[in-house]
């Protein structure tokens, strides 16, 4: 994997995840409260170069079209080619075309489990015998600093069954950001390889989210500790 990409990739992506949808609402609009395909461009280029990337790194425009009543913008970095979507208004920019039937495939094959997880095949990943948990985030990226301390919470909560690899803006789980990340989108949570949502849990609330967290540790941690456990048990037998 190309880690000068990981995270910067990941966070031009970001903000996204849970209505598929970046807000951008100051913008200049024309006449007709439309801006023209010049002025859609410019602040499509705008929002990328000073809100999502980081570091030094720049985004080029490469064109930009017009096609059932929305704009595509394609724009380049660091020699990878990105194709977003911004409405006419200018206020709704959307990072990526989803193919619903390449979705729905992808969903039908992972299985699905509480809380907008997906479920995996793999073997639960181990590191000293305990099952590890991942979390991997942006501090520019509204959804994991919302996400970010509840999983920080629930993994205190239980600290001495898992591992915890908390991977806010550094990329030292790469291979594994890879294979679960579905695209390199943030934030991703990925319980022992075995659960894994891209995504926040905003639109459960903080403590249906805490409780569904909660209880998908438990299945990996063979309901331990029993203290946390037993709080969510209808959940946990709901998996």
């Amino acid at each position: 994997m190309n880690n000068k990409l990981f995270i910067p990739i990941a966070i031009i992506i970001a903000g996204a995840l849970v209505a598929g949808v970046v807000i951008y609402t100051n913008y200049s609009e024309s006449s007709n409260g439309y801006l023209s395909l010049e002025q859609a461009s410019e602040k499509l280029m705008s929002f990328v170069n000073e809100k999502a990337l980081q570091g030094g790194m720049t985004a080029s425009l490469v064109n930009t079209l017009e096609e059932n009543g929305i704009y595509k913008v394609k724009f380049n970095v660091e020699g990878e080619e990105i194709e977003w979507i911004i409405t006419k208004d200018g206020q709704l920019i959307f990072p990526q075309v989803i193919d619903l039937a390449e979705l729905t495939e992808k969903m039908e094959e992972a299985g699905t489990a509480i809380g907008n997880f997906t479920v995996t095949t793999d073997e639960i990943i181990m590191e000293n015998e305990k099952p590890v948990i991942y979390f991997f985030g942006s501090e520019t990226c509204p959804h994991c600093k919302w996400e970010h301390p509840i999983i920080e919470k629930v993994a205190e909560q239980f600290k001495d069954y898992i591992s915890f690899h908390n991977n806010m803006d550094n990329d030292a789980d790469g291979e594994v950001f890879a294979k679960y990340s579905d695209g390199g989108y943030i934030p991703a949570t990925i319980i022992g390889g075995r659960y894994l949502r891209v995504g926040s849990g905003e639109t459960l609330g903080e403590e249906e989210n805490t409780k569904v967290l909660q209880a998908l540790v438990c299945k990996i941690t063979n309901n331990q500790p029993a203290e946390v456990c037993s709080q969510v048990q209808e959940l946990i037998n709901s998996i």
